[in-house]
Parts: structure tokens; sequence; C-alpha cells
């Protein structure tokens, strides 16, 4: 399935925008498969501490490549597979109400409040704790997560080869190129 990213209202992005892009959001894609594969592998219970941190580098990293940038255009919803859609809506939702930003309104996640700060009274008000209910992605939700990670870095991969295919004049020869942004052009390392 060929991948789009300009409509007839926007021109195409230049190739070197695509290809940073599509680079940097392949990166950010396989960051998240091998973030869940250790989940998995290692057997991080739920309840660890580590836990959390994992799944908020997962969740961080997945969103990325969506997300506004100076510089850069971001994905569009377009590559996400349809299956994931509503998969994809909760993560970018939570990147943007407690993982990277803190919404203190009410945001609820999975039912529960999002990011509410809990205080702890004990002996009789002589010793205060806080605590914060933290969003943590079900355990069940990093196979999920992996499969459309890894589905993402596959179409990434192919848009890759398409933008190389669809702008052959630019692909220079054989070596290791710097995308600069700035410049608009491929300098030789």
């Amino acid at each position: 399935m060929p991948i789009r990213m300009a409509s007839r209202k926007h021109p195409p992005h230049p190739f070197h925008n695509r290809l940073w892009k599509a680079g940097y959001a392949w990166l950010s894609f396989q960051n998240v498969v091998e973030l869940c594969d250790y989940i998995e592998r290692e057997r991080i219970p739920y309840d660890a501490p580590i836990y959390y941190r994992l799944v908020t580098a997962i969740n961080t990293l997945y969103a990325r490549p969506f997300k506004h940038s100076k510089g850069i255009e971001s994905l569009t919803d377009q590559f996400v597979p349809k299956k994931f859609h509503h998969l994809h809506k909760q993560l970018i939702t939570l990147r943007d109400k407690t993982t990277a930003h803190v919404d203190a309104r009410n945001v609820f996640f999975q039912g529960s409040p999002a990011n509410n700060v809990v205080l702890i009274v004990r002996e009789h008000g002589n010793r205060l704790q806080l605590a914060v209910q933290r969003a943590k992605l079900k355990p069940s939700a990093i196979k999920q997560i992996r499969e459309l990670a890894s589905g993402l870095v596959d179409r990434m991969l192919k848009y890759i080869a398409d933008v190389a295919d669809k702008y052959p004049n630019d692909v220079p020869d054989d070596g290791e190129y710097l995308i600069d942004l700035a410049t608009k052009t491929l300098r030789r390392l």
C-alpha cells in the first residue's frame, strides 16, 4: 500500500525533510519495539518502580514523530494502521495529558484520575506524605504497542524506499551523509 504524505492542498514535503522525518520516526518506533521486548523478556511486573519509567519512555518515544517540532513536519495519522487508531489516540492522549505535560484538571485514564496528588496523613497529622496517581499502560497493552510500533518500523522503511524511488536524482553516491535541514543538503560524513 503506497504511503502518501501530501494532499492536493499541500505540496509534497522536500526530499530532505521526508528522509529526516522518516529516519527519526523509524528510530523512535524501533526503540519502542526494543523497550516492549525488554519488559516482556525480563518479565517486569506492573508494580515494579521501573515499570512506570519504562512505559513512560515507550509513550514518549512513540508519540515524538507525531508531535509538532521546530524545523520538521510531524507524521500524520495516515501512517497508523486503521486497526490501531484507537490505541494510537490513547497513546497520544496519555503523552499529551500525563507524560510530557501535566494536566491537573481531572484527566481520566483507564477509568481513574491520572494526575491527582494524594495527601497521606499518618500519626494524627505528625507525618505527611505525598503521592501521585500515575497513569501506567497495562501489561496487556505492551504486546499491542509492540505490534503497532513494529508495523510502523516497517512502514517507515517502505516510506524511505518510496521517497528514494520518487527522487532518484537526489539520492547521492554510496557513503554516509548528514541530512542538513538548514542548508537542505546531504553532507558527506
